[in-house]
């Protein structure tokens, strides 16, 4: 994407009209806009002059999160309610990361981000096998940290019952969470997994560069009614140059087939599919690469849902800070008139449908980050998905 294009209209974005779809994030005591303004994934620089830590504790304890509740979206009514789940991607920045703050001093945002967002299913990106002084100030992997966080919003992980990554090696680690109150990982007859995790090799040979990256995978249910689903958390490799375009694209082309292979071995044939992820990628870098080819094998982007305050009076927010453009740890959203997405929902299915589509994003009233909800250079990006049954109208 050219200079211009990256540069062109910096001003903020007007307020948003005010939705009442996602009702995950409070409204902060400083604003009186919604909480939630549509952006997609923060890619930081190096340096991180402007964060402010959340607290003095070096390293606090994350409080429960308060009830929070998502309404079902207004749709056309039915004999009985169409199940919906809210789905999420978040890249929460692995420790060893020099474009954002320490570990111990972003923590406590990540988790409550989390636990605040009331999303029911998450696909998190670089939660790694590295060590860090974690919850309650123990030593445990990055990994165990979040899990150990997640908790108080009533978060769990799937059970990777199949498990490609050998201790330390996956350090770009993506894993899956889900809210138990509202999700369950199905149960498969006999020794059949439900759940796993492994590279990207195992998906499709040749890779340079995305052989070092991982995904998961894991058949769950809604307790609403949803029905079985594949869900699928993936962390592509972000070269730019052409062999790690190649990469995405090989990526692309594979995971679809892979998943269906994966879906008949396992007895859930036809079952929908949930792709949530970091694909590094988007159309102006490579027009056909991966999200080209995941657009011809019938995947879904849930950025096209009919809410969506991305599109509001043709501004958004920027989705991307790279060295090239930007520089530092960057105050506030800059806006743009054609932003750049790399954090993706996806799905795939004859009755799956999006909903609404946003960015958790929480701002004071200057328009500046609060840092209380800022520990990536990412941000979560959330969809409600509706299920269909085909007796639904």
């Amino acid at each position: 994407m050219g200079k211009n294009q990256e540069n062109r209209g910096k001003r903020r974005a007007p307020k948003p009209p005010d939705h009442s779809i996602f009702t995950d994030f409070r409204q902060s005591k400083f604003m009186a806009i919604p909480i939630f303004i549509v952006i997609a994934a923060l890619i930081a620089v190096p340096a991180a002059s402007n964060w402010v830590p959340q607290s003095s504790v070096t390293v606090p304890t994350i409080s429960p999160a308060p009830t929070l509740v998502v309404p079902e979206p207004s749709i056309a009514p039915s004999a009985l309610p169409i199940p919906t789940l809210t789905f999420a991607t978040f890249n929460i920045a692995k420790p060893n990361n020099t474009s954002v703050p320490a570990w111990k001093k972003r923590r406590e945002a990540i988790g409550r981000t989390i636990n605040e967002s009331n999303s029911d299913v998450i696909g998190l990106q670089e939660a790694t096998a590295r060590r860090v002084v974690g919850e309650g100030g123990k030593g445990m992997t990055h990994w165990q940290d979040v899990q150990a966080m997640a908790k108080a919003g009533g978060y769990v992980s799937t059970n990777p019952e199949v498990n490609a990554c050998s201790s330390g090696s996956c350090i770009h680690s993506a894993h899956i969470l889900f809210k138990a109150d509202k999700v369950k990982q199905v149960d498969l007859p006999g020794e059949i997994p439900s759940a796993g995790q492994g590279r990207l090799t195992d998906i499709v040979d040749g890779l340079k560069y995305a052989k070092k990256r991982e995904f998961s995978w894991a058949y769950l249910e809604g307790l609403n009614g949803t029905g079985s689903f594949l869900a699928i958390s993936v962390h592509l490799n972000n070269e730019k140059n052409a062999r790690g375009k190649k990469d995405r694209e090989l990526v692309g082309k594979a995971i679809t087939a892979w998943a269906e292979k994966l879906n008949k071995s396992s007895g859930m044939e036809g079952v929908p599919m949930i792709l949530m992820g970091d694909f590094n990628s988007y159309d102006n870098r490579e027009p056909k690469g991966m999200l080209y080819e995941l657009a011809a094998d019938g995947w879904l982007d849930s950025f096209e849902a009919p809410t969506n305050e991305f599109k509001f009076f043709g501004d958004a927010y920027t989705t991307s800070y790279t060295k090239g453009n930007r520089s530092g740890w960057p105050k506030r959203p800059i806006t743009s008139s054609d932003p750049v997405r790399i954090d993706y929902i996806m799905y795939r299915g004859e009755f799956l449908h999006a909903d609404a589509y946003q960015v958790a994003l929480r701002l004071n009233d200057d328009g500046t980050f609060d840092n209380n909800y800022r520990g990536s250079d990412h941000m979560m990006v959330q969809s409600i998905i509706r299920f269909d049954s085909p007796a639904a109208p």
